[in-house]
This record gives structure tokens, sequence and C-alpha cells, in this order.
């Protein structure tokens, strides 16, 4: 237990006042990790609240895993949240595995409830054999740096305490605490690549090359993280001069780039691939390559890469955007794609953007600002920004903690009345709205003094 709580202190997971979200399964790790929080709190204050995910996947064994689940936490004077995830229906929908499905059904779930309940982390029970086997798959598929490095210990609110803990220990702690737990049958059957490493590759590595390989694998693990640490400071420095964005694209000043270490031009253009579609997935070697070639080729030169994405090779520069984008480009009568910087025009408003750097001036300044101008934090802002009328699924970041309110729950409080709330025009990225004109814009979209780069946009009114 002692050997958990030096990884909680030594990554800084939890501290004084903070609110807990505990993803618990009823399985030997989730309720080893619920057990550990609780007799954490006892050194150090803070609350817990238990989240059980019901995929419905498995009958009427899913229910009494819920039932189990909600005893425990009577048991631990913990409070329990019960969520049904329709885990095959997305899986049909999305057009992925049930695993995959299952995975993100349930991070979603504890993201919304951190969100709902102001709780400041997310903690999970991946426990060191979780990590060998991430390692070993992300080998097997042919994983860079980031890849082999595998599970990190915190990413973003989410906390694995359990990490560098075997599962014979954690069963070890379960029986001295005389706590019992679930066994999930699915996790026994091999139809899962996962569950193949877990109970065929590593006991056969342990058996036959050594009984501690999956301690060896992980502390490799831990060692590349320190490598890519290492390695995306480096990348920090560099993409600030090498890359920027305009409009919808992320340009890269080719003079800055072939300036930098062969390493480092590779996380280049993977930052600048990120930056265009937010995610690397389906992004592999092979892409990379092609990316590295065309900075060498002539102007006009241009390549597809996946995430409908394409990288054109200008004057002194490579160009990364969405394929068929136009900027400024009209969607329709109540949509149009800003300019950044530029103008146009939609709606009965005339919009004009530009990026400034952000300056104590600039603060002086936007306290003095029109009703109609607005000035947001460009550095938050990933996507094309819509300027359009509101869509299902549109909400606000309300406060400094992420908390996130529905725009109809919003318009509801303001009175605004039903038939008036859809000729109301806004800033949005995504469903994220960034700015209501003459009521107020996101939280996650104010300047604070890290911002580097602000996005001023004007309205005007044509008719006048």
């Amino acid at each position: 237990m002692k050997k958990i709580f030096n990884v909680i202190e030594k990554y800084d997971m939890i501290r004084p006042g903070m609110h807990v979200i505990a993803g618990v399964s009823g399985g030997a790790d989730s309720v080893c990790l619920l057990y550990v929080l609780s007799e954490y709190r006892r050194q150090v204050p803070f609350s817990i609240t238990a989240v059980h995910v019901e995929h419905g996947l498995r009958g009427k064994e899913s229910l009494e895993d819920g039932e189990f689940t909600e005893k425990l936490c009577r048991q631990l004077s913990i409070p329990v949240r019960v969520v049904q995830a329709p885990v095959r229906l997305r899986s049909q929908e999305q057009g992925i595995s049930l695993e995959e499905a299952g995975r993100k059904e349930r991070y979603r779930i504890f993201e919304e409830i951190r969100t709902e309940y102001g709780g400041h982390r997310i903690a999970v029970a991946h426990n060191q054999n979780d990590q060998a086997e991430t390692v070993l798959w992300n080998l097997v598929r042919g994983s860079g740096l980031k890849g082999l490095g595998g599970i990190r210990p915190v990413r973003g609110n989410v906390i694995r305490p359990l990490l560098f803990t075997r599962r014979q220990e954690i069963e070890e702690i379960l029986e001295k605490a005389g706590l019992s737990w679930r066994t999930d049958r699915t996790n026994l059957q091999q139809d899962y690549t996962r569950n193949k490493i877990r109970l065929s590759v590593l006991p056969e590595m342990e058996r036959i090359l050594n009984r501690e390989a999956s301690a060896h694998i992980a502390q490799a693990a831990e060692k590349l993280w320190e490598v890519q640490e290492y390695v995306d400071l480096m990348t920090d420095r560099a993409a600030d001069s090498c890359l920027r964005q305009k409009d919808s694209s992320v340009i890269v000043d080719l003079e800055c780039f072939q300036a930098q270490d062969p390493l480092i031009q590779k996380e280049i253009l993977r930052r600048a691939v990120e930056l265009c579609v937010n995610s690397l997935k389906d992004f592999g070697s092979v892409h990379l390559e092609n990316l590295l070639k065309l900075t060498e080729m002539d102007c006009g030169k241009e390549i597809s890469l996946p995430g409908k994405l394409r990288a054109v090779r200008e004057k002194g520069i490579l160009r990364l955007e969405r394929a068929g984008t136009v900027h400024g480009e009209i969607l329709s009568e109540d949509s149009v794609i800003i300019s950044v910087p530029g103008d146009c025009s939609v709606g009965g408003f005339r919009i004009s953007t530009e990026i400034v750097d952000n300056s104590p001036e600039l603060m002086r300044k936007i306290i003095k600002e029109k009703k109609y101008t607005k000035w947001l934090s460009y550095d938050t802002i990933n996507s094309n920004v819509l300027f359009r009328t509101r869509q299902t699924g549109d909400y606000l970041v309300v406060n400094r903690q992420g908390g996130k309110k529905k725009l109809k729950d919003y318009f509801i409080d303001l009175k605004i009345p039903r038939d008036c709330r859809d000729r109301i025009w806004l800033l949005a990225e995504g469903n994220h709205v960034l700015w209501i004109p003459g009521l107020r814009i996101s939280e996650a979209a104010k300047i604070c003094d890290e911002t580097k780069k602000v996005l001023k946009v004007q309205l005007e009114e044509e008719n006048k």
C-alpha cells in the first residue's frame, strides 16, 4: 500500500481538497483502486465519487457487477453512480470494435461526471501488467517512441495510481483487506488481441525468458517517457519558430524546419498534422516519410494524408489543410467558415478578424472594447471557426474548471423565447460556442496571462 501512496505523491496525483472520480468495474484492479483511495483519504483529505459503467454486453452478469460495486461503495462509505452505456450501438455507428467502443464510452462518461461534479481527477485502475501488455502491443504494431512509452501515470486529469503495481500484489492487498472482486469472463477469452498478450504471450515470456519480464518492460516504458518528455520540450521550442496557423491551415516554415535535427523535424511534422485534425490516429510512419520527402520537392507538389488532410509544397513553406477547404467558404445560409485573418459576410453581418500578440497594452484596449468586438485566446482554437446559428449539441464552457453548459439551457436561463433562439448568431469551433455576440464568451476562450496569440473578431451589421 505504501508503494502506491508513494506513486500518488511522486506524480502529484491528488492534493488536499480535490474531488476524484474513480472508475470501478468490480474487477480486482478497480476494487483495489477504490480501497487504496479510501485508505489514502486517511492522510490526505479529499473526496471520492465512484462511477460504474454498465456496458450491456453480458446480460445478468453485467447487472450483478453493478450491484456488487454499489455494495462495495456502501461498505467503504463512498458515493457511487451507475451509468448505462450503449456500447454495441456505438461500435456499429462508428465502425470500431466493442473493446474500443467500450473504452471510449467509459472515458466519455467519466469526463461528463467529472465536469458535472466539478471534479479534479479521474482515477482508473491500469496496473503494471497492463503497461507491459500495452508496450508489447504497440511494439508489434510498429508504434513510435510515444507508443513504446505505453501508458502514462498522469495524462491530463486522468491518474493511474496502480500503474507500478503487479496484478499479484493487487490481489494480495485485497485478500489482506478481506475484499472480494468480480471476474469478467470476457477477460479470459482470447477473442481480443490484448487478451492474447495477457493470457498467452506474457506468461510464456515470464516462464521461458525471465519471470520479471512484465516488470522490466514497464521499467523500460518509464525510461522512454523521460526521453519523450525531453523530445517534446525540444519540439515545443522548435515549433514556436517553425509552425504557425493561418485560417484553417498549418504552415511549416521550411527554412526554420530544415535547420532542426532530423528527429525534431519528424516531431514538428507530427505536431503540424495534429494541429490540423486533432489526432494522429491512422497517421503512420509511411505518411511521415512522405511528408518529409515533400519538404524537399518542387513547389506545387502535394500529397493526401489520413483524415481528409492534404499537404502542399509552396514557396518557402509546407501548407497542411483539410482537403477541399476554402477560406471564408459559405457552407449554407446560416453558416460560414471564418477567414482568420480576413473578412467575410453572412446573415447580414460583416465579420473581420485579425491575430495579434498578447500584451499589457492590448489588455487595456480590451477593457474599452465595443459590444460587438471580442478578443479571444487564439491558442485554444485548433480547427475551423464558424459563424452560424445554433446546432444540436452546442455548449459553453462556464467556469475555469472546464464545466460545460448546454447552449439550450443557457438560453432558457436567460428566458430567450424559443422562436428567437434559432435566429441568434454565434461563433463556434465544432459544438464549442466561443462567443454569443451581445451576450458572453466561453470561459475556455478567455485571454489569460499565458495567452500568446489573440484573435480579434469584429461584427458590423451591413444594413446600418
